[in-house]
């Protein structure tokens, strides 16, 4: 091998480093306040753990919220994707009850662009499927986590096709806007990147990210089947 060409190499694969280490994966802890556009005030709260599994990244949430005995949402998800530029998922769960209802769901990426489901709700019978869908299918967890990783400073950025797995469901989303602009955030100026997230058209995700290696959500929306929820690191 030539010295030349031992230094293209070189020059390659010290490229896919820096361009690897864009974002600053790191075990986490992060506190959110939780609060619905249809109710006053604080209603609970959300805790994201982030765990190194050696060759894969772990990310556990709980949500608690409540508004009286009116509402109640009370959530746990776990997601496991690869070490790689795209985070490709490996398995997830989640268990979910909102008042008398409950539903829980266990998901594995068998092979490229299948995802088998294991899904029980308290109103349905049990269902055992695979999903097949002609790109990357993410549970809310891992669509998150994918989102801080990716590079904003790239003109017309969409990169796809990606969906999000909602029970045994894809559903295709696209970046509609994503915007650098600085915020006041607990009493200081802090640059952001406000990234919407976009499903049939209409806003899903809204993510306010910190605009430097850690990519911290400080602000999040999530768009429910009864109303938004949205959170703010506390």
């Amino acid at each position: 091998m030539t010295m030349k060409r031992l230094a293209t190499i070189l020059l390659i694969l010290l490229a896919a480093s820096l361009q690897a280490q864009s974002f600053s994966f790191q075990e986490e802890t992060l506190d959110y306040s939780i609060r619905h556009n249809l109710f006053p005030g604080t209603i609970g709260s959300m805790t994201y753990h982030t765990h190194d599994a050696g060759s894969h990244w772990q990310v556990d949430a709980t949500l608690q919220a409540a508004v009286g005995s009116i509402y109640t949402l009370d959530c746990s998800y776990g997601s496991i994707f690869c070490k790689d530029a795209d985070l490709t998922p490996v398995s997830a769960t989640r268990s979910q009850t909102e008042k008398k209802y409950w539903a829980k769901g266990r998901y594995d990426w068998s092979a490229p662009g299948q995802v088998h489901m294991d899904v029980t709700k308290s109103s349905r019978p049990p269902r055992d499927e695979t999903l097949s869908w002609a790109g990357t299918v993410r549970d809310l967890l891992g669509m998150i986590w994918w989102l801080r990783t990716l590079d904003y400073d790239q003109p017309g950025l969409n990169p796809g096709p990606n969906a999000l797995l909602l029970d045994h469901d894809a559903l295709p989303v696209s970046i509609s806007s994503c915007q650098k602009k600085t915020i006041k955030f607990n009493g200081l100026q802090v640059p952001v990147i406000e990234v919407i997230v976009a499903q049939d058209g209409k806003e899903a995700l809204r993510l306010t990210l910190t605009d430097d290696a850690l990519r911290k959500p400080l602000r999040f929306s999530i768009g429910l089947s009864f109303g938004t929820i949205k959170g703010t690191l506390k």
